[in-house]
């Protein structure tokens, strides 16, 4: 016979996956009441259903709240840092992503979440390390190559900026996001700036960064 606790998570977790957070927070306060279970998972999943809804004080207070109960919950290192990179603590965004790591090395999530960090802060290099760590681990996110490809061409590494990309338009997404006429543009710019590169300084090269 199945618990209330574990009717409460499950139906918590099936309105999470459809997207209903509203009534996936209430499920998953009804399974917190009881105060059995996998109360950090319980809690991460709930933080996350506050997240979507926007109410990012009470999932930020979900997140320490799984981390109290189980401070090896590489997710809700990963989700916390999530949310203070919205809020531009990158610094400590990025405390937390390495938490995460050092806790699930295999996380390709927080990596690419790291990177998106280390790009707010001007860490190109380490913020490439990271979406090719995160490519390693999982070649098949599209973003990965297509963030990888910006920062390349930042640091003028014209060749793997235009592989990157290219590789992101035959993965479907340029459609899937909408840019791939922009993308298509910038490549070109690019393969111009390899060629000029070789003779024009730098300063003088048509943008290395595709603009939002």
């Amino acid at each position: 016979m199945t618990s209330p606790i574990e009717t409460y998570f499950e139906l918590g977790m099936a309105h999470f996956e459809a997207r209903d957070y509203a009534h996936a927070v209430d499920m998953f306060t009804k399974a917190l009441r009881l105060s059995l279970g996998d109360l950090a998972e319980t809690y991460l999943y709930r933080g996350n259903s506050y997240a979507f809804l926007g109410a990012y004080d009470k999932a930020m207070d979900d997140f320490n709240e799984a981390l109290r109960h189980n401070p090896y919950l590489a997710d809700a290192y990963n989700e916390r840092g999530n949310l203070l990179r919205m809020q531009a603590a990158y610094e400590e965004a990025i405390q937390d992503y390495d938490a995460a790591v050092t806790i699930d090395s295999a996380h390709y999530a927080v990596y690419y979440n790291r990177a998106l960090a280390y790009e707010k802060i001007g860490q190109y290099v380490k913020a490439e390390s990271d979406l090719t760590q995160a490519i390693e681990l999982n070649p098949s996110i599209a973003p990965s190559y297509e963030m990888r490809g910006q920062l390349r061409a930042m640091m003028q590494n014209y060749d793997g900026a235009i592989a990157d990309l290219k590789r992101y338009l035959r993965m479907g997404g340029g459609h899937e996001y909408d840019n791939h006429s922009e993308i298509q543009s910038f490549i070109i710019n690019l393969r111009i700036n390899k060629f000029l590169s070789r003779f024009v300084p730098h300063r003088f090269l048509i943008g290395n960064r595709l603009e939002p």
